[in-house]
C-alpha cells in the first residue's frame, strides 16, 4: 500500500513537471511564431511594394481590385495584431484537433510519420480548418487569402501542439478505465488479452 502511494505521487509529480515544461515550451513557441510571422508579413509587404513599382504592378492593381482592398485592410489592421490573431487561432485549433486525435487513438498512426510526414499529412489540412475559423475581425477577403495567411503559423505551432496532445492527454480507454469502479471484479475495458 505504501509503495503504491509513493508510485502515484511520483507519477503525479512527473506529470505536473511535464505539464509545466510543455506549457512553457508552448508559450515560447507561440511568441517565436508571432515574431516570425510579423517578420514574414513585413517582408512580403516589402516585396509586394517592389512588385507594384514594376511595369506589371499597375496592371495587377487594375485587374484585382478586391485583392488590393483586402491587402490594404490587412495592412491597416497591423501585422502585429494579425500575427497574434492568426497564431492564437492556429494554436487553439491545432490543440483541439490533436486532442480529438489522441482521444480516438489516431496519434498512434501519426507519430511514426516523422516531422515532415506530419507536416504534410496533418498540418496542411489543419491549416484549412484554421483558415475557416479565422475571427471575423480579420478582413481576409476570400478563402484563398485566409489559407495563405494560416499556413505559416499552423506549421510552426503544429509540433508543440502535437507534443502536448501526445504526452499529456489520455486516450479513450484511459478515460473509461478511470471512471470504472475499482471493486468491479469483471473485465475492465483496457484489459488486453
Amino acid at each position: 500500500m505504501e509503495k503504491t502511494k509513493k508510485t502515484t505521487k511520483n507519477r503525479l509529480s512527473d506529470y505536473i513537471q511535464k505539464f509545466f515544461s510543455l506549457v512553457l515550451k508552448a508559450a515560447i513557441w507561440v511568441g517565436v511564431c508571432i515574431a516570425l510571422n510579423v517578420a514574414l508579413l513585413y517582408f512580403c509587404n516589402l516585396l509586394f511594394g517592389f512588385y507594384l513599382k514594376t511595369p506589371m504592378g499597375p496592371e495587377f492593381v487594375a485587374s484585382n481590385p478586391e485583392l488590393m482592398e483586402t491587402i490594404a485592410q490587412l495592412t491597416r489592421l497591423g501585422f502585429e495584431v494579425l500575427s497574434i490573431t492568426l497564431t492564437l487561432t492556429a494554436f487553439v485549433i491545432c490543440l483541439g484537433i490533436l486532442a480529438a486525435c489522441k482521444l480516438f487513438f489516431l496519434t498512434r498512426y501519426i507519430t511514426p510519420m516523422g516531422t515532415i510526414g506530419r507536416m504534410i499529412a496533418c498540418a496542411l489540412p489543419i491549416s484549412a480548418v484554421v483558415a475557416m475559423m479565422i475571427p471575423e475581425s480579420v478582413p481576409v477577403g476570400g478563402w484563398a487569402v485566409a489559407y495563405g495567411l494560416s499556413i505559416f503559423p499552423t506549421i510552426v505551432i503544429f509540433n508543440i501542439c502535437f507534443s502536448i496532445a501526445d504526452e499529456l492527454l489520455p486516450e479513450a480507454d484511459d478515460v473509461i478505465a478511470f471512471f470504472q469502479k475499482k471493486e468491479n471484479p469483471g473485465k475492465r475495458f483496457n484489459d488486453r488479452r
